[in-house]
């Protein structure tokens, strides 16, 4: 019998929720024999790691402190990796807190930045050093394109330029128009999403898309809500009455839409998927059938070019795919194990 290869996976946001249900079920699958949960608060990511050891009963849980608006906590992060991985989940991300347009000390908009610039960090520098050897899929979402049942308006541009994209990764769009948080969210997935199929055309041997988990009971994306408000929603209205309405699903589907975007290979590189026209559950489909912009490759490419004007360090494209990453997060030599 042939022995099994070794596949690290590192998920983002892995304490709560979608990042910690993934954990659980790849666990369980078997298949992967190191399971990295980058979380934020260490302390709930040591909790995290204890209860999934009690429930798949699987000691391949480790814990690494990574804040995704602190470019400096992702490079950091990185620097503790023990070798190459195999897939990246990066699902950490929400509404961006109680102050979503606040900037980082990069300059982008805190909604911005944990859902898409340290990932961009992230993922870029992983790949810069040769240490993702197959998938990575960033967690999308149908507010992408807009989900008028819930009231999300469509992200909607002038021109596509960069400095329209720029407008949004730094808040400065809301200059001028009214604040939105549904809007908001949805453009930042809409952005990370054609960085994601950018980032794919530049690295054809490996697997980057975008996946939606769909509308998912149990996501905390909810926290900044008022607790009675939370409640009520949590409680009841996520995981019975939607559910029931066919406008949500359980924690476990939504999970499982994402591990099988990570492992099924029928899900190509470069393509958003989310659910059909009008849907937030349901089967996956490719959303470049709904709206053409995540197909075209200019618009890929300004929201490329507009990220990379806060993005610090290399850009995976222009560097050497066999290089180290050292704790600055910049590549500091060949290697044959990647991260070291």
């Amino acid at each position: 019998m042939a022995a099994r290869s070794f596949k690290p996976v590192l998920i983002t946001g892995a304490n709560v929720g979608l990042g910690r249900e993934v954990a659980r079920q790849l666990a369980l699958a078997g298949d992967f024999d190191r399971i990295y949960l980058a979380c934020r608060n260490a302390d709930s990511g040591r909790s995290a790691a204890a209860e999934l050891e009690r429930i798949t009963g699987r000691s391949i849980f480790t814990v690494i402190r990574m804040d995704l608006t602190d470019l400096d906590s992702v490079r950091s992060a990185l620097s503790t990796l023990d070798g190459e991985l195999h897939s990246v989940v990066m699902n950490a991300g929400g509404t961006g807190g109680p102050t979503p347009l606040a900037l980082t000390a990069d300059g982008v908009t805190h909604v911005f930045g944990s859902n898409v610039m340290g990932h961009v960090v992230l993922l870029e520098n992983l790949i810069a050093a040769g240490a993702l050897t197959n998938t990575a899929i960033l967690v999308g979402s149908e507010a992408a394109r807009g989900v008028r049942a819930m009231r999300m308006p469509r992200p909607t541009f002038a021109n596509h330029s960069v400095e329209e994209f720029v407008s949004v990764i730094d808040g400065s769009f809301f200059d001028e128009h009214e604040f939105n948080p549904f809007l908001a969210y949805g453009q930042v997935k809409y952005l990370g999403a054609l960085w994601m199929s950018a980032l794919a055309r530049t690295h054809p041997g490996l697997r980057l898309l975008t996946v939606s988990p769909g509308n998912t009971a149990g996501t905390d994306a909810l926290r900044d809500i008022g607790p009675v408000t939370r409640a009520l929603m949590n409680r009841l209205l996520l995981p019975y009455v939607l559910p029931a309405l066919g406008v949500g699903h359980r924690l476990e589907k939504g999970g499982r839409r994402l591990v099988d975007g990570l492992t099924d290979e029928q899900f190509r590189a470069g393509v958003f998927y989310a659910s059909r026209p009008g849907a937030v559950t349901g089967p996956l489909v490719d959303q470049s059938e709904i709206v053409p912009d995540f197909r075209d490759a200019v618009i890929q490419q300004h929201a490329d070019e507009a990220i990379h004007r806060f993005a610090k360090g290399p850009r995976s494209h222009q560097e050497s795919p066999s290089r180290a990453i050292g704790a600055d997060g910049v590549s500091s030599g060949p290697t044959d194990r990647g991260l070291s």
